[in-house]
């Protein structure tokens, strides 16, 4: 505003100075014009009137010349018009001046004078004559003699004009100044928060109403910057501590908001306050795909994939006063999409494995129904069929329910678990069974007592002990070793059995995964033997390792943490 004021001012008094230098020129310049007019006229009266007729007229130019400053140029002309004498042309090459303007005054009433541009030299000049000795003596003078006078003058106005506008402009700096500083002074008390609420002033009357209402919008605004400030707190709050990633877009892409998780998953340098673009913060190709959809749909959702997690992302379209912003939410859906997997391939394979022992119950037992098997032999065959695949029906149902059990962890009682203890009392269990497949299993080590769940730890070794046996060659041996390193306890279930081939040994702790088939189906495998192991290992905290080459035997390392009492 004062830049304003001043600007106003200074170009009334840029203007005020330009007419005013006009007019004074104007006025200044006929003033000289008639002055030196005057001066031509008197001069030549006194001339004519000082010599009589006949006189020497180049005798008269000269006394011309010396009484004046300037040049005059005398011309004699006689009535009829002929040019006599000339002092500045051949008068016997001008032509008859009887037409002149003021040749004619003069001879009708004795003086004449005119204005206009010379014939003979080519220039404006002013002419003034007099009758004089039967004919016409005419003076002249050029303009330009005119100008030179009023040239003098010229300097003397624009300093003045120059001198008047700096103390115009100083004047109207202070004027501004003093008429802009009430209002600055009153502006910067204007304060959202509050604190001049009530204690604006001002030195002019007529602002004062704008006073009272600036107060009442003060203590308006006041209020509502103070509560958009908690509203956006407790926004900045939620968001900056959801689980999901957020991202506020505007049309262009510029990222307007983003909170924690977004920016710990996306780009970790990511400045939140930059307003870049979401370039800048991801180039996910999946995300930005999705949010090439919106150009046809105003919601788009997918599955992006970031860090090998899987993330169901909701992109949104937010139309506002003909533009619109883009909300991103991010959730991690990593372990739901495992477990609706696991969940589908377990269906799957439940359903394959009850259904094949099933059919052939179902099928033995309808071919006895009807008469089909009678003979004493053939029933005691089909019977001993029948009963084994019950059999088998019954281990994977009960290794179903056990797996499910320790998924749930149904049963968590804690013991002081012998982990060496444990593993003789196994090799008791498959003794038997060792012998009938002509396999030995030697047991040693240290005893190291975890705290754990007894009943799991002894179906651990169970397992990985009887897998070491079933899938073992005659004559073959079965090696456990039970140590302490460091705070771990670490058991060894070693063979030199059948081996796993290379592209099954990172899938053997899959539910119903089984390498051979047609072995697992004849020692009555489920499947699930070493799924079970894997889980009661992550029960116990600990880890499973598996090494093992086709042919040559598998070595099965578990390491579980030792109670911190021992």
């Amino acid at each position: 505003m004062q830049k304003k004021i001043f600007r106003v001012m200074t170009a009334v008094v840029a203007v005020s100075l330009a007419v005013f230098s006009v007019v004074i020129g104007g006025i200044s310049y006929s003033f000289y014009k008639n002055a030196a007019q005057n001066e031509l006229k008197a001069a030549a009266e006194i001339a004519v009137s000082s010599v009589g007729s006949n006189a020497d007229l180049s005798q008269l130019e000269r006394n011309l010349q010396d009484a004046l400053n300037y040049k005059v140029r005398l011309t004699y002309i006689e009535s009829d018009g002929n040019v006599l004498y000339d002092s500045e042309a051949d008068s016997s090459e001008m032509e008859n001046h009887l037409d002149r303007s003021e040749v004619k005054q003069a001879m009708e009433n004795g003086t004449g004078e005119a204005t206009r541009v010379s014939g003979t030299l080519g220039k404006t000049v002013y002419y003034y004559a007099v009758q004089y000795d039967g004919g016409v003596l005419r003076f002249a003078r050029e303009r330009s003699n005119l100008l030179s006078i009023f040239i003098v003058v010229v300097p003397i106005i624009i300093c003045a004009a120059g001198a008047i506008f700096v103390v115009t402009t100083v004047i109207s700096i202070k004027l501004s100044e003093s008429l802009i500083k009430p209002i600055n002074r009153l502006v910067t008390q204007f304060d959202v928060n509050g604190d001049g609420i009530g204690n604006l002033e001002t030195p002019y009357e007529e602002l004062k109403p704008i006073i009272k209402n600036a107060d009442l919008l003060m203590k308006r605004i006041s209020k509502n910057v103070a509560k958009l400030k908690r509203e956006k707190e407790k926004i900045t709050l939620i968001t900056d501590n959801m689980v999901e990633a957020m991202i506020l877009l505007d049309s262009d892409r510029t990222v307007l908001s983003v909170n924690r998780s977004a920016v710990r998953l996306l780009n970790p340098h990511f400045d939140p306050h930059s307003h870049e673009k979401l370039s800048h913060l991801t180039a996910n190709s999946e995300l930005l795909e999705l949010l090439d959809r919106l150009d046809e749909d105003d919601s788009v959702r997918g599955v992006v994939s970031v860090k090998n997690r899987s993330f169901r992302t909701y992109i949104n379209k937010s139309d506002f006063n003909g533009d619109y912003g883009i909300i991103i939410l991010m959730v991690d859906v990593t372990e739901s999409l495992k477990s609706e997997q696991i969940r589908r391939d377990f269906s799957a394979n439940v359903s394959h494995e009850l259904k094949t022992p099933l059919t052939t119950i179902k099928g033995f037992g309808e071919m006895m129904e009807n008469g089909i098997i009678t003979g004493a032999e053939d029933i005691k065959k089909y019977g001993g069929t029948i009963y084994r695949e019950a059999e088998r029906l019954l281990y994977l149902i009960n290794d179903i329910i056990r797996l499910s059990e320790i998924e749930e962890h149904a049963n968590s009682e804690s013991d002081q678990v012998d982990v060496l203890r444990t593993a003789q009392d196994v090799e008791e269990i498959l003794q038997n069974k060792a012998y009938k497949h002509r396999v030995s299993v030697f047991v040693k080590g240290e005893n190291v007592v975890i705290k754990g769940n007894q009943s799991y730890m002894t179906e651990l070794l169970l397992n990985l002990m009887d897998n070491a046996v079933k899938y073992n060659n005659d004559g073959g041996s079965v090696w456990v070793e039970v140590s302490r390193s460091g705070g771990n306890a670490v058991v060894v279930v070693r063979d030199n059995g059948i081996g796993i081939a290379e592209k099954d040994r990172e899938r053997v702790f899959e539910r119903f995964y089984r390498v051979d088939k047609s072995r697992s189906k004849q020692t009555g495998g489920t499947g699930l033997g070493l799924s079970i192991v894997k889980h009661i290992v992550a029960y116990h905290n600990g880890e499973i390792a598996i090494s093992s080459s086709l042919g040559k035997g598998t070595e099965i390392t578990v390491t579980i943490p030792v109670s911190e009492g021992e």
